[in-house]
């Protein structure tokens, strides 16, 4: 029996890769860059040194950098950096509340942006625990985030399911030992991906229906 869920946020508890995306976007078409879709889904699931190092590289250095993600917070300042959540999360979180098992996030962002965005749709008080990319040396892909979220709930890895919509947060929490169900976000999952998550589904509420179906938490 599954004792705890532990939620990546951004793209799989809340709908706001896209929104971010589209501001990183717009910001670059100011300076005439033509920033991608694919060029920003490197960047999901990555701690934001390493997101920094990437997208520096991607617009061709620290200036255009720089004018970008001050295009990106003024375009997110008009939103109060505000996102929704994503279909079904709520009734999951509350499915599992109801039945007795822990909530928790891993997310690659910085703990201000998880306390804020979690406050703001309604949900932050269905976890026991917050774990940020802050808090370990190496992000995700790396196992570590899982291991301390882990440890932070003084369970064993198997007695835990994971929650990811990227690429690099499936596989580190494939790498810490957990059972992973994958959301697909911006991009569907790898071969490698598919075949080491306990299931690949559309969205939330489909897991939800799944669990309810077999009668189970997890």
């Amino acid at each position: 029996m599954i004792k705890a869920a532990i939620f990546d946020m951004d793209g799989l508890l809340i709908d706001s890769e896209r929104i971010i995306m589209q501001g990183c976007i717009q910001a670059a078409e100011q300076i005439g860059i033509n920033y991608t879709q694919t060029e920003y889904v490197e960047l999901v699931g990555r701690v934001w040194s390493d997101s920094t190092r990437i997208m520096t590289q991607q617009l061709g250095g620290e200036a255009n950098f720089n004018h970008v993600l001050q295009g990106l917070n003024t375009y997110l300042d008009l939103r109060n950096h505000v996102f929704p959540l994503k279909a079904g999360a709520q009734a999951l979180l509350h499915h599992y509340q109801t039945n007795g098992v822990i909530c928790s996030v891993a997310s690659s962002s910085p703990m201000q942006h998880i306390t804020h965005r979690l406050t703001h749709t309604g949900v932050l008080d269905y976890f026991s625990h917050l774990t940020s990319g802050q808090e370990v040396s190496r992000g995700k892909p790396n196992p570590d985030i899982y291991l301390l979220a882990v440890e932070k709930l003084g369970l064993k890895a198997s007695e835990c399911i994971a929650f990811e919509d990227s690429e690099l947060g499936a596989q580190a929490a494939i790498a810490a030992g957990l059972k992973v169900v994958v959301v697909p976000d911006l991009k569907q999952p790898s071969d490698f991906v598919v075949q080491n998550s306990y299931h690949v589904v559309n969205n939330l509420s489909d897991w939800l229906t799944l669990t309810n179906v077999d009668n189970k938490c997890a």
